[in-house]
């Protein structure tokens, strides 16, 4: 078919609203997952509910997005792209319903069903941008999708902001209004996910070279060109018919097998140098949610103090992003690497300093609502570039096996977020910052020894 510019409209308009409907899932999830642990701590120990209870309801959520990475591609199989769009960011607003029905079973039961709707909205969001971008495009159109879904933390702790207003305690009825917006905001990105149309089909091979290259003035010749590639084109979708309808009926049958692919980079010596960055990547994401926010609910009485770091976040996941992606692009992703870990090890050493060490004990300097905000900036910086470093490693490098090392990734980050889960529930700052500390280092490291071209 010829490469309309209706099409391209059409694209264009997928991209939006896919970028968009993410963004106000995740904002919800975000915002969710900041206010839990200070939201059910002020609930006094009603229902046998405590910090605890949302430390491990956020472990769980981790673990179900981990086991349901490797259903994503089947189920997208079976029921169509867009439609797993609807379901999976479906399945994302039992967040916000914790916060409705606080019970431990209610809490665990809507964060493993979360986990399962985190796990297909990424997934199916990605491949919904890959179904929509040609070639040329995929850069440009990647770019605009991350531009919007990174400010995902940033307007999901706007909304708790307001939510919250001027409280110092969260009631019952501010835990409600604050739930209600959340879940207002996810249910408005499932919705949008139904204006999407089908991704019109992209131009065959060379076809969008010959729309790119030639003049206006010669439509004719175009058409032309055009035409023949059509007709290639389809002669070659009838030859494979007899062949796509055979391996068809073996796609059931192969399920084992691709779960042992998707397994496979587990055990390859080259990529045993991604495993610490990945882990250290996902256990440094603790700080923003909801680490620094659980202490900034213990040592201020504000609650709008929270949802303000969590906006700093956000600011800085946006600046730091532009800015990662310069550095990186000049310096490499190696020497991006040792540029961030100093400033990684900078902010573990002010964070060390700005709350408890231990339990039960005093910060050693005095709270400031201001120094949590200036935190929240260098922690969004720092935690944008190194996903940027991670995801220039994995395209320089892995270029070859990326969709297995999208597995890798999704596996590691999320097994290592169960281990930080645990590690807030049980273990004081000091050793929190210290594993952090130790994991920053190892993977720039790590990252330091991976070949790249003829190295």
């Amino acid at each position: 078919a010829m490469f309309k510019g209706s099409d391209q409209k059409t694209r264009t308009w997928n991209i939006i609203i896919n970028a968009i409907a993410v963004m106000l899932v995740y904002s919800s999830y975000y915002g969710g997952a900041a206010v839990m642990p200070t939201a059910f701590a002020d609930m006094m120990g009603r229902n046998g509910i405590s910090t605890h209870t949302a430390f491990t309801g956020l472990m769980l959520n981790n673990l179900f997005v981990v086991l349901a990475a490797f259903i994503t591609p089947y189920a997208i199989k079976v029921i169509g792209l867009r439609l797993s769009l609807v379901l999976g960011s479906m399945c994302t607003i039992p967040i916000s319903c914790a916060l409705f029905l606080p019970y431990n079973w209610s809490i665990l039961a809507c964060q493993a069903i979360n986990g399962i709707g985190n796990a297909f909205s990424r997934a199916v969001s990605l491949q919904f941008l890959s179904e929509n971008s040609t070639k040329s495009q995929m850069a440009r159109n990647s770019g605009l999708h991350w531009m919007i879904f990174m400010s995902c933390i940033l307007f999901g702790n706007v909304v708790l902001y307001f939510g919250i207003g001027n409280r110092h305690f969260l009631d019952d009825g501010t835990r409600m209004v604050v739930a209600g917006a959340l879940t207002a905001m996810c249910t408005t990105g499932c919705l949008l996910y139904c204006l999407t149309r089908p991704p019109p089909p992209l131009p065959a091979p060379g076809e969008e070279e010959i729309m790119e290259t030639t003049p206006l003035i010669e439509e004719a010749k175009v058409a032309k060109k055009l035409k023949d590639l059509d007709k290639s084109y389809e002669s070659s979708e009838t030859s494979s018919d007899s062949d796509y309808e055979s391996s068809e009926t073996d796609e059931s049958s192969s399920f084992l097998d691709d779960f042992k692919q998707s397994l496979r980079p587990l055990f390859q010596r080259k990529n045993i140098y991604l495993l610490l960055p990945l882990c250290s990547t996902g256990i440094y994401s603790q700080l923003y949610t909801p680490l620094i926010p659980s202490y900034i609910g213990m040592l201020f009485e504000q609650r709008s103090y929270i949802a303000e770091f969590g906006i700093f976040v956000g600011i800085g996941e946006i600046v730091g992003g532009q800015i990662a992606g310069r550095v990186v692009s000049s310096l490499g992703f190696k020497r991006a690497s040792v540029l961030t870990t100093a400033l990684g090890v900078t902010a573990y050493a002010v964070i060390a300093f700005m709350f408890p060490l231990f339990f039960n004990s005093a910060p050693v300097l005095e709270p400031n609502r201001w120094g949590n905000d200036a935190l929240g900036i260098c922690i969004g910086i720092i935690d944008v570039s190194n996903n940027v470093i991670l995801t220039t490693a994995i395209g320089t490098v892995y270029k070859d096996n990326s969709a297995q090392i999208f597995t890798l990734v999704v596996l590691m980050m999320n097994s290592s977020g169960i281990v930080r889960y645990l590690m807030m529930s049980y273990m004081p700052l000091v050793a929190i910052v210290t594993v952090n500390i130790v994991a920053l280092v190892g993977s720039s490291c790590s990252l330091c020894l991976v070949r790249v071209g003829g190295e």
